[in-house]
């Protein structure tokens, strides 16, 4: 691998650490502006629950693209397209009216989003090889402070500046602008790595045991994070709590999971038992969803805190997929396979959550099918966490 300078590193590594402060601002400021979005436009629940499974849909679909991208122009140029389609994206559905804009903002950021969560650990593997879990707890960390961020100050800067839900969403196409700076930067540097290894066909992944168990981990997480962060707010406000205190508690999960963050990838390299993780993560989960059925606002910060808790998968997840592939490229493609696989499957999780309710008129019987989902993301887990690469499971060509 070539060597990188210091200066070198040190652009990358704030390069890296801007674009992981974008990467959930998109998703979590819609959720935070649900039920004013639904007054303003009179979405039914089933159509808000389509565009909250957008993220997962955009994931699954567009992320595929990475790969052959990076492999072609680079992994840095490929982020500056991510990137701006990203940026532009937050412009039109702030600022054109009508909800296919909304829907088609959405989805232009949402794409770039999707490239860049696929490209993520393989960046990492490719600059970082020797600091895996460090440079993963760091990003993811401020990855869920982005996250934070937009759950929590959506609302109160918008009213603040006198604006409505559209300026919320809008705010934020700003980080994206300063998250381009160091990544133009790079593609005009003259030295650099360019994406090291042999890029994997999805379908040779698809044969593979390793993929299939990442998979199947991050789909379950993803799902039960998506249909939390979407409909969280909307479940307590039809609890009678106000629009800005049920977003504060969206806040107050997203603000738990930020140590988790930074802790999971370095206790996934220390601990002996990985599986006694996977299952503590996921009982957190199943804990605060039995709260939410039984007594919903009493304590609510109790369920907040276990929903934070129970974020702490995605990192893990993270660090997991960059461990199983041994070069940049390929640790890029199992991302793809992954990441795409897995939000294909959890795409399903707000939409469908959205037709329960409808369906029922209660929250009871879709917060017992994500309890189902759960289950599943242990056994997943447990499989995912066994030591082992993705090209010792390749087919034989």
């Amino acid at each position: 691998m070539p060597r990188v300078t210091r200066p070198g590193r040190t652009l990358v590594t704030i390069a890296v650490l801007l674009l992981a402060i974008n990467l959930r601002p998109v998703v979590n400021a819609l959720g935070a502006v649900v039920p004013e979005l639904r007054d303003a436009t009179g979405l039914p629940a089933g159509t808000t629950g389509l565009l909250l499974s957008l993220p997962t849909l955009a994931f699954a679909v567009m992320g595929l693209a990475a790969p052959a991208l990076a492999a072609r122009i680079g992994p840095h140029r490929t982020v500056v397209v991510a990137l701006t389609a990203l940026l532009v994206g937050q412009l039109v559905r702030a600022a054109v009216p009508g909800v296919p804009a909304l829907f088609a903002g959405s989805l232009l950021a949402l794409a770039g989003i999707a490239v860049a969560n696929v490209l993520m650990p393989g960046l990492v593997r490719l600059h970082f090889p020797d600091r895996i879990p460090l440079i993963t707890a760091a990003y993811t960390t401020l990855l869920t402070i982005g996250g934070a961020a937009a759950a929590g100050l959506t609302l109160p800067v918008q009213r603040g500046l006198g604006g409505d839900w559209r300026l919320g969403i809008g705010l934020w196409a700003a980080t994206a602008a300063v998250a381009l700076i160091p990544w133009l930067l790079l593609i005009r540097s003259p030295a650099g790595p360019t994406a090291a290894g042999t890029r994997l066909p999805l379908r040779m992944l698809a044969r593979t045991r390793v993929a299939w168990a990442l998979a199947l981990f991050f789909a379950g997480q993803s799902m039960v994070a998506y249909v939390v962060f979407g409909w969280l707010a909307e479940i307590l406000v039809d609890q009678g709590m106000t629009d800005t205190a049920a977003a504060a508690q969206v806040s107050i999960a997203i603000a738990v999971g930020i140590p988790l963050a930074a802790l999971v990838p370095n206790l996934l390299g220390r601990t002996r038992h990985p599986g006694a993780l996977v299952v503590a993560l996921a009982s957190c989960y199943l804990l605060a969803f039995a709260g939410l059925i039984v007594s919903p606002t009493d304590p609510v910060w109790l369920w907040s805190i276990l929903i934070g808790v129970g974020t702490g998968a995605f990192p893990l997840a993270l660090t997991l997929i960059a461990l199983r592939a041994r070069t940049g490229l390929a640790t890029t493609s199992l991302s793809a396979f992954t990441q795409c696989a897995g939000y294909l499957i959890a795409s399903v999780g707000p939409l469908g959550f959205g037709l329960l309710f409808d369906l029922t008129g209660a929250w009871t019987v879709p917060l017992l099918a994500m309890c189902g989902v759960v289950v599943v993301q242990i056994g997943a887990g447990l499989l995912a966490v066994r030591p082992r690469y993705v090209e010792d499971e390749l087919p034989a060509t």
